[in-house]
């Protein structure tokens, strides 16, 4: 599940309102500012919904890992949804509720806890903008929060957000992640459930720096494609010392139906710079091949209003 996990950083959550170039709230013919709901003005709902789907190599019904291995039960959505307040035209109060379903090999609903921040446009230049939200889990009790309550968290703040270049008049642009994050514990020690099957406190996240680095190009105004990679360096609680995690490629097209719906269809697969990886994390001279990690997965996401 962890590369799951790690695909949410392809995504920028909006805050449900279009800006121009100049960070200020897109305007339609006329020069005449569209007219919104009084809940749309004050408010916002956008969903993100990640489709972990099959390898080449492994079962129809199990998602394949870097290592070549199954990566989790069956084949699941990483859902994201994100409730606003719209303070400024600029910002938002951004609530993020995140779950995961497993919809094969008997079904599954998880739920992953839930963030608090502030979302909006951070920086901006001629060209390019820094977009995303600064945000961190809160231990809430109950289902509300099982795993930051489990894990014993105090908070994690991190950020979450996009760096973009796209020059005028070119098809091309660059993109790049941005999502560093630290975690605080009252006990360093304490697990989750999840943290118990999966390595105990070497499962339990201390820091990490993400980076998801690709360059696009726009066929139309609706399609497209994206070649892309990831950089992640990151340390767990029960390691000695912070690692390079795997470095995926990607390849995939992107279709927008419409400003409330769009699709990204993408191949994603580990390369042969991370068989050392491989061979560390499965103890073995001979770890399964790297063309046994790709897969195909799908990116859902929307603005419901």
């Amino acid at each position: 599940m962890k590369h799951l996990i790690r695909l949410t950083a392809l995504l920028f959550i909006s805050m449900g309102t279009v800006y121009g170039d100049d960070g200020s709230p897109a305007t339609v013919e006329g020069d005449q500012t569209p007219k919104k709901s009084w809940l749309a003005r004050n408010f916002g709902m956008n969903y993100n919904s990640f489709f972990a789907g099959p390898g080449f190599a492994t079962p129809l019904g199990i998602p394949p890992s870097f290592n070549g291995e199954a990566a989790d039960s069956g084949l699941n959505f990483f859902n994201l949804i994100s409730v606003k307040w719209k303070f400024s035209e600029r910002f938002a109060f951004d609530v993020q509720f995140r779950n995961q379903v497993v919809v094969t090999n008997g079904f599954q609903f998880r739920h992953q806890g839930q963030r608090f921040g502030i979302s909006g446009k951070l920086l901006k230049g001629e060209n390019w903008y820094l977009a995303g939200a600064i945000n961190s889990d809160v231990p809430v009790s109950a289902i509300a929060g099982q795993i930051p309550t489990q894990r014993a968290l105090i908070f994690n703040p991190g950020m979450f957000g996009i760096f973009e270049y796209a020059p005028a008049g070119s098809k091309w642009s660059a993109f790049a992640l941005l999502a560093p994050r630290v975690w605080f514990y009252s006990n360093r020690d304490a697990l989750a459930l999840q943290d118990v099957t999966n390595g105990g406190t070497n499962n339990k996240p201390e820091y990490t720096i993400y980076i998801n680095p690709s360059v696009n190009y726009a066929a139309s105004d609706n399609l497209g494609f994206r070649l892309g990679t990831t950089l992640e360096f990151s340390k767990n609680i029960g390691w000695e010392s912070m690692r390079r995690n795997f470095m995926p490629f990607e390849f995939g097209v992107t279709y927008q139906f419409s400003p409330a719906f769009s699709v990204y269809t993408y191949l994603l697969t580990s390369t042969p710079l991370d068989d050392g990886l491989r061979r560390q994390q499965l103890g073995t001279d001979t770890p399964p091949d790297w063309t046994r990690t790709a897969s195909i997965n799908v990116w859902l996401s929307g603005t419901i209003f």
